[in-house]
């Protein structure tokens, strides 16, 4: 407000007091005092209209705020080859100094404030490069616009993107590391128990990354090979996938060793056309057990048929750690099924029954030796295809008969877990069952029904029930490989019986001692899946050297223990409890390593350069608050002007 307004506003306020004490007030003496308070009084009212605020408006120059990428990524040259030890991450640094910011996020898993006199023992570490939590943090911070120094290798670059136009946020990327075309292996998932001699199928999954520069594009198909101990046990060739995109392929070996005892082999996985630049994420590798002894689904023919040889690939096909099937001969022997078929003896076949995750047995309740019987009463996981009347051990029914008449498949489909794949199928087209056998009590439900003569009563062909964490199921039926053997919609109905059952007794049977759920991450705490009806659990973890790292000692277990996290590298755990069975001990390696993810190769980009804008929401007037002071004063100097008008004999 100019100097002549303000003139006027304390002449008018003068002469508004003025006029209040000469016109309307009595005339005693001291009445200029009174009168004089009152003319600052309304003074300070009216000029605080027009006063500027106490604070200013916060426009000024932009601040200046720059990203800086700490993934392990940044750990590697700049470029391939280079021999000068000058990381990607010291690039950055140096490159920091020269934009001189006034605030500096470091990002990688998650954003952190930092400054620039701070980053002389700076590492990259973090095990991502998530960019978007930090563009929001300085935005939140007050930025309109960043510079983001990194090599590129962006975990979110897509929803960094979206979340910068989102915000109005200006982004320009400065990269400090030159784009290599590479390929990077990213896991490599086999079972983790295998039987010496069977053939063991593994997937390799592998990244390819596109970009100019280096040395020239990458060839059409990708060399690998599997070693053991460093002697390569396998080669596989495949094709490489599309720049950005994810390959996988099918690697075939054969574990070997010597002794029936299980053994702990890691097998790695190593690239080998084209070879990585940087000497990273080019060699993957998984534990497996390795043991004379089956660790999928086991099958015990004691009245060998066509059954085994169909149902087989069926348990090999749906049950982890795939299917071994005995055939019994006489003397006590029996013919193992498999590529290479041989005669062995009935201690082989108990120890691939104590080691099987299911448990499957063709023959008559009454003729099954007593190591049998008792495994079948013991075990988590059967199916019991009866061939003959008797009491089936294990599942407390018994079967009679067989039935006198032909009974033919009929419909509806009831309720289990083959009903989805029974759900269309044609029932009417299936031939009837050679024999049928009572079952009693029935289970607790049944897969499919048959009838007598396509009239009456249905009865079940496959019965099943549980009790606990046990899970039974019992074939009531002979011969269901005539259904294979004939194909089409009789073959359909075969698999989708025994894919439904099978799928349900395998779920969740660990007969191991204690499962490791997965494998942790660096910091990240291991889980123990026990196994039920286990007691007096003890778990020790120890080093490469052998000392003790962790202990946990627990007389009633729950169903899983967590341990601390671990640190990088590689542990021996030792479990030991006693379980149904009696007295067990589990010893397994465990590598703990960081996740290969931040070395893999992503798809080809260009930097991020966006221009800041308005924000989308709806403009708001944000005006400078009007000062307080002024009234605050006035009401003081109203207050006082009254004390001094009743001092003077006014009212």
């Amino acid at each position: 407000m100019s100097p002549g307004l303000w003139v006027l506003v304390a002449l008018g306020a003068v002469v508004l007091a003025g006029w209040a004490y000469g016109a309307r007030e009595e005339r005693v003496a001291g009445r200029a005092g009174p009168a004089a308070v009152r003319a600052v009084a309304v003074f300070l009212i009216l000029g605080a209209l027009a006063l500027p605020a106490l604070r200013d408006s916060g426009v000024g120059a932009p601040e200046r705020v720059v990203l800086l990428d700490i993934s392990r990524s940044m750990t590697l040259p700049v470029r391939a080859g280079d021999g000068g030890g000058v990381t990607r991450l010291d690039s950055a640094v140096a490159l920091l100094h020269g934009l001189a910011p006034d605030r500096i996020y470091l990002f990688g898993d998650r954003p952190v404030p930092s400054r620039l006199d701070s980053l002389e023992a700076l590492g990259a570490t973090h095990d991502a490069s998530r960019l978007e939590p930090a563009l929001e943090a300085a935005r939140l911070g007050g930025a309109d616009s960043v510079r983001v120094l990194t090599d590129g290798e962006l975990t979110d670059r897509d929803a960094a993107l979206e979340t910068a136009a989102g915000l109005g946020l200006g982004v320009r990327e400065l990269r400090v590391a030159a784009p290599e075309p590479r390929v990077g292996l990213a896991a490599l998932r086999a079972p983790e128990r295998a039987r010496a001699g069977d053939t063991v199928r593994a997937t390799l999954e592998f990244h390819a990354g596109g970009g100019s520069g280096g040395e020239g594009e990458l060839p059409d198909s990708v060399s690998f090979q599997l070693e053991r101990e460093g002697t390569v046990v396998a080669t596989v060739r495949a094709a490489r996938p599309a720049p950005g995109r994810t390959g996988r392929a099918q690697i075939a070996f054969v574990p070997r060793d010597e002794g029936a005892g299980p053994v702990w082999r890691r097998y790695e996985a190593v690239l080998t056309i084209p070879p990585n630049p940087f000497g990273v994420a080019d060699r993957v590798g998984a534990w497996i057990e390795v043991s004379e002894s089956s660790a999928g689904a086991v099958l015990v023919s004691l009245a060998p048929d066509w059954e085994a040889r169909f149902l087989i690939p069926a348990l090999d096909r749906l049950v982890l750690g795939g299917a071994r099937g005995y055939l019994r001969l006489a003397d006590d022997r029996f013919l193992e099924m498999g590529a290479g078929p041989r005669v062995v003896e009935s201690a082989r076949v108990r120890e691939a029954v104590r080691g099987a995750r299911l448990l499957a047995v063709q023959a008559p309740p009454d003729d099954l030796p007593p190591w049998l019987a008792g495994a079948l009463r013991t075990h988590k996981r059967t199916l019991f295809l009866a061939g003959g009347p008797g009491d089936v051990p294990g599942a407390g029914v018994r079967v009679t008969g067989p039935l006198p008449g032909e009974w033919y498949p009929a419909g509806p489909v009831p309720a289990s877990p083959s009903a989805a794949l029974l759900a269309e199928a044609d029932l009417d087209l299936l031939p009837p069952v050679r024999e049928l056998y009572a079952v009693e009590p029935a289970g607790t439900w049944s897969v499919i029904d048959a009838s007598r003569n396509r009239r009456g009563e249905g009865r079940p062909l496959l019965t099943a029930g549980e009790d606990g964490t046990r899970r039974w199921a019992l074939s009531a039926a002979s011969d269901w490989w005539r259904w294979a053997l004939r194909g089409d919609e009789p073959r359909r109905v075969y698999e989708g019986v025994f894919s439904g059952i099978v799928g349900w007794l395998a779920e969740d049977a660990t007969p191991r001692l204690a499962s490791l759920v997965r494998t942790p991450a660096p910091g990240e705490p291991p889980v123990w899946r026990i196994r039920p009806g286990s007691s007096g659990l003890a778990i020790q973890v120890l080093d490469e050297a052998g000392a003790e790292v962790w202990s946990e000692s627990v007389e009633d277990p729950p169903a899983e223990v967590v341990g601390p996290g671990l640190a990088a590298g590689r542990y021996d755990v030792l479990v030991t409890a006693t379980g149904p069975e009696g007295p067990v001990e589990l010893r397994r390696p465990v590598d703990v390593e960081p996740d290969p993810r931040e070395f893999l190769p992503g798809p080809p980009s260009e930097p991020l350069a966006i221009a800041a804008q308005p924000s989308p929401r709806p403009s708001v007037d944000v005006r400078s608050p009007r000062p307080v002071w002024p009234f605050l004063l006035a009401v003081l100097l109203l207050c006082g002007e009254w004390v001094w008008r009743h001092r003077i004999g006014l009212r």
